[in-house]
Parts: structure tokens; sequence; C-alpha cells
């Protein structure tokens, strides 16, 4: 059976949507809260002023929501800012990665220790991005403490060849970890928008619909797949 992408069930249960902007490589990894900006366990991450596009690819933050669903104040503040949003980072992360096809295109993260980016680099740079997208101060693209520079979705991903449905099952994965952790259905929809106003930015439309990923990015021992630092 062919699978609904998060959006298409948010459309299908009418909840309504306000406009913002991850990908394998700078947009996952497994949680530890961080704290005013900054992350834990070698994440990095901070954020200077500035809620503008997230970086080729990606839509115009949130800001302010007066009155969405009947919420006040910023997406940004309903999500617990940066901690909050780390944290759900943190439990999408560990939801998809119990997916082996999307597991498959971090095998380079996840086994080598060397590899740039760690699984703390790629959670900081979710969570600067949807910082941002919410409204918040974090910037993206950006450097993180470490050293490791966030980049934008199309150079993050376009050595991985992600095919349509592995990234709408990883936008699924993380509406139904959201909708777990109680976040407002309008949120929750917004959220879905910031994921998929990347797809265009991440997905190669002449990959497989799925995965696991067979390039040489994902090979534990090929390095196309890091960033820079």
């Amino acid at each position: 059976m062919t699978k609904l992408s998060f959006w298409s069930l948010a459309l299908l249960t009418g909840v309504g949507c306000a406009t913002v902007a991850c990908g394998s490589d700078d947009d996952s990894g497994s949680a530890a809260a961080g704290a005013g900006g900054k992350s834990s366990a070698g994440a990095g991450g901070k954020g200077s002023a500035g809620k503008a596009g997230v970086g080729e690819g990606g839509a115009s933050g949130a800001g302010e929501e007066a009155g969405a669903g009947g919420l006040s104040g910023s997406l940004y503040d309903r999500l617990g800012g940066h901690v909050g949003i780390k944290a759900a980072i943190g439990a999408i992360v560990t939801a998809e990665l119990a997916d082996s096809d999307i597991a498959s295109y971090f095998a380079p993260s996840l086994k080598d220790p060397n590899h740039m980016p760690q699984p703390g680099d790629i959670e900081e740079c979710f969570t600067d991005l949807l910082g941002q997208a919410a409204g918040g101060p974090e910037t993206y693209p950006t450097t993180l403490d470490d050293g490791y520079v966030c980049r934008s979705m199309p150079a993050a991903h376009a050595a991985l060849h992600i095919g349509g449905d592995t990234f709408d099952n990883f936008v699924t994965i993380a509406g139904g970890v959201l909708k777990a952790a109680k976040v407002a259905d309008s949120d929750i929809a917004t959220i879905a928008l910031v994921l998929n106003g990347t797809k265009t930015s991440i997905i190669d439309k002449n990959a497989p619909a799925s995965g696991p990923c067979v390039v040489a990015a994902c090979d534990v021992a090929e390095a196309g797949a890091g960033g820079s630092k």
C-alpha cells in the first residue's frame, strides 16, 4: 500500500497550516537536551539573531502566530524554545533510525567515530533549522561550537540520492512522534510544511523511490556524505 506523506495526512484531517521551512546528513541524530542555544555531548549549536530563510531550498521563519489554531505566542515558544525543540528532534531521530531504509542513509555518522558529521552535529543542525523556522533566534545554515558547518539542504543531500518515498516516510514518522508528544495539530501541520518545504532540495527524482541507500556516500568508508570543519 502506498504511504501517504504526513503533509497529505494534515490536509485530509483539515488541519490549518501556517507557512514556514532536513535531510539525512544535516537533519538528524540522537537526543540530548541543550540549553540557551548551546548543545551538549559535542553537538555544538548556538544561534545569533535572524529569522529569515534557511538557506537553499528552505522556507522563511514563522515568527508570531497570533491566534493560529486558538494558540497564542510564537511556535518557537510553544515548542519550548531551543531546549524543547532539541528534545523533540532527539525523539524524532530515535524513531527515524528504527526504520532500516532511513537508517541506511546515516550509516557513516552512526558507525564511523571519525566521520563528520557525528550524530550530535546532525541533531544540532536540525534543531537550528527548525528553531529558525519556528521564529527563534537560531540561524541556518550555521557553524556549531565544535566547528562543524551545517550546510544548505542541496549541499547536505546531493550525494545521497534520496527517493521521494523515503523522504515522505521520514516526514510521516516525525509527525507521528510529535502527535504522540501531544503537540497541537496546527503546530504539527506547520512543522510538516517546514519539512516538506525542503523536499525538492533533498530528493533525487531519478533515484529509486525508496532505499536502502546503496550509493558510496552511505558507505562507512566513504566521506562524501560529511560536511566541513
